[in-house]
């Protein structure tokens, strides 16, 4: 609101003039050049038009600009003046169509984005984007996929990464890929040593996972999967990252799950297990197609351009 009212109060306290911007590009050339000649030779226009924009542009800012004699021309006090505010203005001018092109282009600009997955499995796409986009101010926001879809619809995100695609109406989704599941014991697990686990073998085990993010999707996934065997499975959902479920694993808190490649904060009392069968969950973009965000269009193409882009497998 302050920024809006400067604005607002610098646009009422100038002078109401409308200038052809072509006078003043005459005047700073012309300055530069030290010649109407030879200004016009650089603009490409006649000389006549230089010399007729400049004495029109006198007249209207209601003061001589330059100094006129056979040698060539001069600016004069005023003319100094007035030539330096202008090419001050015209930079910052100049400053601004270059911002607002970039923008336009998503080399600038501000980006939000919703993930209902671990971030780290959209580590390769954000590092093409952010080398090409650097300009772009990113938002993550964690929360789960039905409400990240939810903040897509009222653009409080402009995309979002879900594991689980809902059919909400006007938002527009487009499968990335698979990534498979893996269980994090403590070392002292029975299973420990195994090169994989199925969830018949944790079906009596006691899981961990974020009450926020990809948790909630987990642990429906972990429901359905164990009915087969009528079981339901304890979960407990915590509001806690990751590295924090993976160090309580590790005190044995229970087991956790997790997705994509291996985390790096594994701590030493944990293993990671692959998970057998087909232990997969699916990863989305969800979108507004009528979002304008000329960064969302640039993130998208990056995504379509990436290959890992198709049909959700049924």
């Amino acid at each position: 609101m302050a920024v809006r009212m400067r604005i607002s109060q610098g646009i009422r306290s100038v002078p109401y003039h409308v200038f052809d911007l072509r006078l003043i590009r005459y005047a700073l050339e012309s300055a530069e050049h030290g010649s109407f000649r030879r200004a016009a030779a650089a603009l490409n226009v006649q000389q006549s038009t230089v010399s007729r924009g400049v004495r029109s542009l006198e007249d209207r800012v209601k003061a001589k600009l330059f100094e006129r004699d056979h040698s060539g021309i001069r600016p004069t006090p005023a003319g100094d003046r007035f030539l330096e505010e202008a090419s001050l203005g015209f930079d910052h001018l100049r400053r601004a169509l270059q911002r607002a092109e970039a923008s336009q282009r998503g080399e600038h600009g501000e980006l939000t984005v919703g993930v209902s997955v671990p971030f780290s499995v959209l580590g390769d796409l954000f590092q093409r984007f952010r080398a090409s986009h650097e300009g772009v101010s990113v938002e993550i926001v964690e929360t789960t996929s039905g409400a990240s879809t939810a903040l897509v619809q009222q653009r409080s995100v402009d995309v979002a990464f879900v594991s689980r695609q809902l059919n909400n109406g006007p938002v527009h989704s487009l499968y990335l890929c698979e990534e498979h599941m893996a269980a994090v014991l403590p070392k002292s697990h029975r299973l420990a040593g195994a090169r994989k686990v199925s969830f018949e073998e944790l079906r009596r085990e006691r899981f961990i996972l974020g009450a926020s993010g990809i948790g909630p999707d987990l642990q429906e996934h972990l429901s359905k999967r164990m009915a087969k065997w009528a079981v339901a499975p304890r979960v407990q959902l915590h509001r806690a990252g990751q590295c924090n479920l993976i160090n309580m694993v590790a005190l044995g808190f229970g087991v956790t799950i997790v997705i994509g490649p291996p985390p790096r904060a594994a701590t030493d009392g944990v293993v990671v297990v692959p998970l057998a069968g087909r232990s997969v969950i699916s990863v989305s973009a969800v979108w507004m197609e009528s979002n304008p965000n000329p960064a969302l269009k640039a993130l998208l193409n990056i995504v379509r351009a990436s290959g890992s882009a198709g049909t959700a497998p049924q």
